[in-house]
């Protein structure tokens, strides 16, 4: 198939360190080709649009309409754009979605379908879809609304109308959609009146399956130091809802029980320094480590040796996160927050613990239930990675978007 991934919205794709939608695109369309595809990637990054074959050389476009545009039709966007911004008028994403739709006709005619990393107020792709007469699958990585709620980046009033009435209709209007979590197809079907029958679940990939042997692994090693302090390791973004406060909370707590451990935190972000400040309150500091943001060849080996992994999303759901998958891979149990039987990624008391969000009470008894279980430890991050190897490399997920995209195609 030939195949347009579009992001009107983009991750910065064109250098390392990669943020997780980044690596999630990456990967996604390098699996796609390994299979044979030929994937071309349009993506806008401050109001620039950029085209990449090969994720590795961009080339930077431009819409043939916008360069040939009258002088007074620039101007009267810019009017506009002025008058938006200083009247707060209504918002309506009018011309970056018809720039970018232009730039999609123009680059990537001969596509058969396109596949769009799903963001909010964006309906380029949608445009471009039907002009070009071809088929659109949205990728839905989790509800746009509770990203800018959690962010406080809800708009108010009518703006906050238009804005769901424009991103409802892009979501209801493309083909087909995947959903990266159970629990975000049903959030489709149920808060965004998704046609069921439009919506496929298909879990991210990890490239550490690849990048591990399982000898390298702790959980595949007997005769580990009782006496060794735990390694606990969290991978991923410094922002108040992945819960690091709640974990270090918890982890203080632990500590009050002789528990005796080394945190390593993998990552950036924009609560990096407050989430310094903490450890230093809580007397954390010679326990915490903060590594920065590691590529997955260079985190591999942190978590190969680390004994559990955390995830505790506290104020926003989280099915689907990619750290998930790496921890599996990495053969460790996994501590995360959730309700019911998601994240379904992980299984309660199988490959990991599942606990209230925000309860740093539980998550400090979990973390003691382990740390008192060595065996139980191994168990679980053995039984991870062998789910690892048999369902989340990234060639597991492109086959599945692959059916998708060919189902489309048919239809």
């Amino acid at each position: 198939m030939k195949i347009g991934y579009l992001m009107q919205k983009g991750e910065e794709i064109r250098r390392p360190p990669y943020n997780g939608p980044a690596n999630h695109v990456r990967q996604v369309v390098q699996a796609l080709q390994d299979l044979g595809h030929d994937v071309r990637v349009l993506v806008r990054l401050d109001e620039e649009f950029w085209l990449t074959e090969d994720l590795e050389h961009f080339r930077q476009v431009e819409a043939d309409g916008q360069r040939a545009a009258a002088k007074a039709a620039r101007l009267f966007e810019s009017a506009v754009r002025r008058a938006q911004r200083e009247l707060r008028l209504p918002y309506l994403a009018y011309y970056e979605s018809r720039h970018f739709a232009q730039v999609c006709q123009q680059e990537l005619g001969g596509c058969e379908v396109f596949l769009e990393r799903m963001s909010w107020m964006t309906y380029g792709g949608w445009l471009a879809a039907r002009r070009q007469r071809v088929p659109l699958v949205l990728e839905y990585n989790g509800d746009p609304l509770i990203d800018l709620r959690a962010k406080d980046e809800l708009p108010r009033g009518l703006q906050y109308r238009i804005s769901l009435s424009i991103t409802g209709k892009a979501l209801r209007s493309a083909d087909r959609l995947i959903a990266t979590g159970d629990g975000w197809r049903q959030n489709l079907i149920q808060d965004w009146q998704v046609r069921p029958e439009r919506v496929t679940t298909i879990e991210n990939g990890t490239t550490l399956v690849d990048l591990l042997a399982r000898s390298q692994l702790r959980a595949f090693q007997d005769g580990a130091n009782p006496d060794q302090p735990l390694t606990l390791v969290h991978l991923g973004g410094f922002y108040a809802w992945h819960g690091l406060d709640i974990l270090l909370q918890a982890l203080a707590a632990a500590r009050e029980q002789q528990l005796e451990f080394c945190l390593l935190l993998i990552g950036s972000g924009a609560e990096e320094s407050a989430t310094r400040q903490r450890a230093s309150q809580l007397g954390l500091n010679e326990r915490v480590q903060f590594l920065g943001q590691l590529s997955d060849r260079e985190y591999a080996v942190h978590l190969a040796h680390a004994d559990i992994g955390f995830s505790p999303y506290c104020g926003r759901s989280e099915y689907s996160g990619l750290k998930l998958f790496d921890y599996k891979a990495a053969g460790l149990p996994t501590i995360a927050s959730g309700v019911g039987s998601q994240p379904a990624a992980l299984k309660h008391r199988v490959t990991g613990l599942i606990v209230p969000p925000c309860d740093p009470t539980a998550l400090a008894q979990a973390i003691l239930e382990l740390a008192a279980n060595p065996q139980l430890r191994r168990e679980m991050g053995r039984r991870a990675r062998l789910e690892a190897e048999s369902q989340h490399r990234w060639a597991h997920t492109a086959q599945k978007i692959e059916r998708v995209l060919q189902e489309a195609l048919a239809a």
